[in-house]
């Protein structure tokens, strides 16, 4: 068995020997075991990684169903390895912030394992009909995490989950086998069609099936209301996976696809994707803004950091592309973050509106300190993470666009004014009623949960090299 093989199969083999566990103590322990191996695997994959090298590395391939011309082929390149790695690392604190569920334990942890191999399916796959096979299982376990474990509205949500990303992805479905017909129906491979010379015309319908799945998954402005919906009403560890990992996939779909399978049709769709970008970042700033639901306002926070992905990918040149795989690493560890946080505080509090807090800060000053933190992160504050993807995003944008750079930096603005504004209300002000006053502050396990993010989070916006 290879590396990315075992990356592969490790959450599956532990979401299955979930089945075993006799009680809810094994269930957990199982579960964060199972975790907590892929993670190390990922990290010995980083470890063999040659950075610099052209191309994939670590690569497996089978037949598998060879008169199609399809393979089960897995590799990875400087692309997928950070979105690996960001998959593997907060998959194991999603399941130790989970570690009190006690509503069918088996089930929902073995979900969240089910979630991170196909998640890391679509990662690692070269093979179009297996990244596709994987786009879609992962939809499965998704719903059931927000159609169970959700909150009032929860069957309502997932039902507009599935059907928004799962109609997108019939539209990538049609543009797959239009492209294995191309090669004449012997092959599936990405390195493969990779080479191929389509008709501009045929170019431009495929870049649209493509691109619209992952412009549904990113989610940009207008398909994005899927997203503040699930948010919403999935569990904390969903939103979390939701926000850290789901959303990357978009952003991947199209650096891995769009692009380099239709660049003609990529180059004629900048001017769109550039002003759909920028009313997504505006839009979803400005509806964050207006929110009384602090997960909510998180929600929408992630549709206008998601239009910086976007933008930074159809600047097409090194700097904002750059910015824009750092940026994913970089929302998924804060948006994350903000997630769990919000979660910690609804478990204490049963409600998340933000008119029912005010001065937090004197009865939970860890908890307030951890928030600010995170929050400067995802404002872009130099020194944090989100200013080391956003700022070349800007500076890619700028040598493209002066305009369309000029109006994405205001969503950086409306991000310090939605952000700071939410925080101040929670946490500053007079202490108002008994609740707030005795709510408590961080466990020693939901500090450990939160370390690690705040840790990279400096981290990479210290020494972003």
């Amino acid at each position: 068995m290879g590396l990315l093989t075992a990356v592969l199969a490790l959450p599956l083999v532990g979401a299955l020997a979930i089945g075993w566990a006799r009680s809810r103590e094994q269930v957990r322990a199982v579960a964060l075991a199972a975790s907590i191996a892929t993670f190390a695997v990922a990290l010995v994959v980083l470890a063999r990684f040659q950075s610099g090298e052209p191309g994939f590395q670590l690569e497996e391939q089978v037949p598998w169903v060879p008169a199609w011309g399809v393979s089960y082929h897995l590799g990875i390149d400087g692309i997928s390895l950070f979105l690996v790695l960001l998959t593997t690392f907060l998959t194991p604190l999603v399941l130790l912030e989970s570690w009190e569920h006690s509503d069918r334990p088996k089930s929902y942890f073995a979900a969240f394992l089910v979630l991170e191999t196909c998640v890391l399916g679509v990662f690692l796959s070269l093979d179009l009909l297996l990244f596709y096979v994987f786009w879609d299982l992962l939809l499965v376990p998704m719903y059931l995490i927000i159609g169970i474990w959700g909150y009032e509205r929860r069957r309502y949500a997932s039902i507009k989950f599935f059907l928004y990303t799962f109609l997108g992805g019939l539209l990538m479905l049609v543009g797959i086998v239009v492209v294995w017909a191309q090669t004449g129906g012997t092959s599936f491979d990405y390195t493969d069609v990779l080479g191929l010379r389509l008709d501009p015309a045929l170019q431009g319908w495929l870049f649209a099936a493509f691109s619209i799945s992952f412009l549904v998954k990113v989610p940009l402005f207008p398909v994005h209301t899927w997203l503040p919906d699930a948010h919403t009403e999935a569990p904390t560890g969903g939103s979390v996976m939701l926000a850290g990992v789901l959303l990357k996939l978009g952003g991947y779909g199209l650096l891995r696809f769009s692009l380099p399978l239709f660049p003609d049709a990529a180059r004629k769709a900048v001017p769109w994707l550039f002003a759909l970008s920028i009313v997504g970042i505006i839009y979803g700033a400005l509806v964050a803004m207006m929110q009384r639901d602090l997960k909510r306002l998180v929600a929408y926070s992630s549709v206008s950091h998601m239009g910086f992905v976007v933008l930074g990918i159809f600047a097409l040149n090194e700097e904002a592309v750059a910015g824009g795989v750092v940026q994913m690493l970089n929302h998924g560890l804060s948006t994350g973050a903000l997630f769990f946080l919000v979660g910690m505080l609804y478990h204490r509090r049963h409600t998340r509106q933000i008119a029912a807090f005010g001065g937090l800060a004197r009865s939970t000053p860890v908890y307030a300190g951890l928030f600010l933190v995170v929050a400067l992160s995802s404002l872009a504050l130099p020194g944090l993470n989100g200013f080391v993807g956003e700022f070349p995003i800007l500076l890619g944008t700028f040598a493209v666009s002066r305009w369309a750079a000029a109006l994405a930096a205001v969503g950086m603005v409306l991000a310090a004014l939605y952000l700071l504004w939410a925080y101040q209300r929670v946490f500053h002000g007079p202490l108002r009623g008994a609740d707030n006053e005795h709510t408590p502050d961080l466990r020693a396990r939901e500090v450990g949960v939160l370390a690690p993010i705040v840790a990279l989070i400096v981290a990479i916006g210290v020494f972003p090299q």
